[in-house]
């Protein structure tokens, strides 16, 4: 790969750096599935393929399927002004999970001399969620326990300011079918147009290999347009903008809503006529939508899907929606399920569709078209619900088809695509509190109405940390037990990590009825499959202390040495245990200091990194948006060393309470343990800007408890 370079215009003042120019280019055509196949240490997909009409797992493997390729090339080009800037630069990150996965950097230095980088001298990322959004493909899955690709770092050496960081990478990311689809709808892409740096110019670039593939767009709160050009069989379409200024109001953002953007889709169609299912011109996509166009065109989506059940973004994976109801049908009569009550029924039948969805993407429209279907086979009422997420888009602002989340209704619950993890009645927090549009899911000629979907309370969202520590005079270090619940909305924020490299799905079947690793094998086949998920069980017992400690780090910003044991308690995938609970054992660096004879210890790091609001952020101009309302709880216990006394426990009081949430704290000495408690809250999931100074205020008490400091008196 080679990066140009580029004219350099005159620069914003008082920047620590600025993206002088970046392109990003999508270039979508249909490959075989060798091409963009996962590589590298990551091979239990390979093991657990989609379960599929009753086969099992691994005999699922066999199933033909194609891949709709999609590569994605980002080149970028960096001024380093100050610094900070050169700390923050100093190390690169790129994906190689891929065939066909690149990357190239370079430092081009303020006197001309070009210094080239050797990605053979980058080291694995442990904590994929510590790489930061420059280095990410906008078209890549979302991270989980399940798809985990391998990222690597890299040191630049030497860097000073006034240098200029280059670097460009190539993703390959495959839409994979387990049939040959006629008509197929790419996932959305979102561009914002302000990013965490000044922009001085950014570019991107759509290139179609024919007339089967087509763009539409829409451009949001004044973004540019595309412009679209032909040359031979191949159409572009490119978008560029100038001179961005970088995000201000960074924390608590919802940015896709609040600022300048444009999000694009490519479909692709093998008849020249068939372009987007949910408008019907470009033109009408631009749009904005109103409730009555809205209803209007949810209800034809639903009840007049002949066009859909071919097409592979809507169908399950392995077969259309008829054919998957009446096979997961089929496995429930033979449970037995169909003899229960109806409440038991629809739990079963959910947690029938969670072992398929697990394993391979259905989409949300998928998943309710099958469950519906399920529940009409005993004549249970149901109603769909039909929102969008509320960290991309509005109502009135769609797009498009895939904008659109699908629920069932039954009775008081909203049950949503089960995704990996969630339970019956678990929503997903992009889209709690949303507006929605609700109606009988077997009567046409029903009529819509709005319903607002919950959003869930503290009650419901809360997270508690129980940590035990025990201090090393010597080192300064601190041995640290802790176990941790989470619920509800904090809960999904955390599942993933705790259970990624773990034999969790193994548990499905007998618990909560999922389908059985082993289903529809011979004797033979079986005993291969059983020893390969064993050698796996063991390769991932090695790897998730790594994993784990870097997940630490990253939270306490502070080395962790000798991770010694994590111990999952409670994997939370069952209506009857909805908690997730685990304990971890570990030392930490650096949390005491000598002063004189005396002992300076940072107990109070010990709740995790809590943001410092900088000068420019105190004064905002956007809303702000939580995500949803929580609960935090810390407790902390540490023994007093024999010999010591403790002083400063009043430091760790805090208590700030207001109409945005609270932060609460008190330090106690109990049976010559140090205790501390804290709680923060969040009320509610949004407010408006001028209560900002109200969050500051949390914010605020809960950045200076965690700089606070305690002593252990000597004598």
């Amino acid at each position: 790969m080679m990066i140009k370079t580029l004219h350099i215009p005159p620069q914003p003042e008082n920047e620590s750096a600025i993206i002088l120019g970046q392109k990003t280019s999508f270039d979508f055509n249909r490959k075989g599935v060798t091409v963009g196949q996962r590589i590298g240490r990551n091979i239990w997909g390979l093991i657990f393929a989609p379960v599929t009409l009753g086969f099992s797992i691994w005999g699922a493997n066999a199933n033909n399927s194609t891949s709709m390729l999609i590569e994605e090339r980002e080149r970028r080009k960096i001024l380093l002004k100050d610094k900070f800037a050169v700390e923050q630069y100093s190390i690169l990150y790129f994906r190689l999970s891929a065939q066909g996965d690149a990357f190239a950097a370079r430092v081009v230095k303020a006197n001309g001399d070009v210094k080239t980088i050797d990605p053979a001298e980058a080291v694995t990322v442990d904590n994929i969620n510590s790489v930061p959004g420059l280095f990410k493909s906008y078209t890549d899955q979302k991270f989980s326990s399940f798809y985990r690709p391998d990222y690597y770092k890299i040191a630049v050496p030497d860097l000073e300011e006034g240098d200029i960081i280059e670097y460009e990478y190539v993703n390959m990311n495959p839409k994979n079918y387990s049939h040959n689809p006629n008509y197929i709808e790419f996932d959305p892409v979102y561009f914002l147009c302000n990013r965490y740096l000044p922009v001085v110019h950014q570019a991107i670039e759509v290139v179609s290999e024919d007339k089967r593939y087509h763009v539409g767009y829409k451009s949001l709160q004044g973004a540019p347009d595309f412009v679209q050009t032909t040359k031979g069989s191949k159409n572009y379409y490119r978008w560029e903008d100038n001179n961005r200024d970088k995000i201000k109001d960074t924390r608590y953002l919802n940015e896709y809503l609040q600022l300048p953007s444009v999000k694009f889709q490519m479909v692709y169609a093998s008849g020249s006529n068939d372009r987007f299912v949910w408008f019907k011109t470009d033109e009408e996509m631009k749009k904005d939508v109103t409730p009555e166009d809205l209803s209007e065109k949810i209800k034809a989506f639903w009840f007049n899907s002949s066009k859909l059940l071919d097409a592979s973004n809507y169908a399950p994976p392995g077969g259309g929606i008829g054919d998957m109801e009446k096979s997961l049908l089929k496995q429930m009569k033979k449970r037995g399920v169909l003899e229960l009550s109806d409440d038991e029924y629809v739990r079963k039948a959910y947690y029938t569709i969670r072992a398929q969805t697990m394993y391979r993407y259905w989409s949300d429209y998928a998943f309710a078209k099958v469950f519906a279907g399920l529940l009409r086979e005993k004549n249970i009422p149901y109603e769909i619900v039909v929102t969008a997420s509320n960290q991309k888009t509005n109502l009135d602002k769609i797009a498009f088809a895939q904008e659109l989340a699908w629920l069932v209704k039954y009775k008081n619950d909203y049950y949503n695509n089960p995704y990996d993890h969630l339970n019956p009645g678990e929503l997903p927090e992009d889209i709690t509190g949303n507006n929605a549009v609700l109606f009988a899911g077997d009567n046409l000629t029903a009529k819509t109405s709005s319903v607002v979907i919950p959003g869930g309370d503290t009650l419901q969202n809360k997270y508690t940390e129980q940590i035990t520590a025990t201090l090393d005079l010597a080192k300064g270090s601190m041995a640290i037990d802790k176990t941790v619940e989470a619920n509800g909305q904090v809960k999904q924020g955390v599942i993933d990590e705790a259970l990624a490299l773990t034999p969790f799905m193994q548990n499905d079947f007998s618990n909560y009825d999922g389908t059985d690793m082993w289903e529809g094998m011979d004797a033979r086949a079986q005993d291969k499959a059983i020893t390969a998920f064993n050698d796996q069980k063991k390769e991932w017992k090695e790897q998730k202390p790594i994993m784990m400690k870097a997940v630490a780090e990253s939270e306490y910003g502070r080395r962790v040495e000798n991770y010694a044991e994590f111990r999952l308690l409670q994997d939370g995938r069952s209506i009857k245990k909805k908690a997730l609970k685990y304990q971890e054992t570990f030392t930490i660096t650096d949390m005491a200091a000598p002063a004189g004879d005396d002992i300076v210890v940072s107990l109070s790091a010990l709740i995790g990194g809590q943001p410092k609001v900088k000068k420019e952020e105190r004064v905002r101009n956007y809303p702000v948006d939580v995500a949803y309302p929580r609960e935090l709880l810390w407790t902390v216990s540490m023994p007093v060393p024999p010999g010591y006394t403790v002083k400063g426990l009043i430091g760790l009081t805090r208590n700030v309470d207001n109409e945005c949430g609270s932060f609460k704290s008190v330090a106690l000495l109990k049976d010559n343990f140090i205790v501390v408690s804290v709680k923060k809250t969040y009320r509610l999931q949004k407010f408006d800007v001028s209560k900002w100074p109200l969050m500051v205020n949390i914010l605020d008490a809960g950045y200076k408890f965690s700089q606070s400091k305690i002593i252990l008196k000597k004598g």
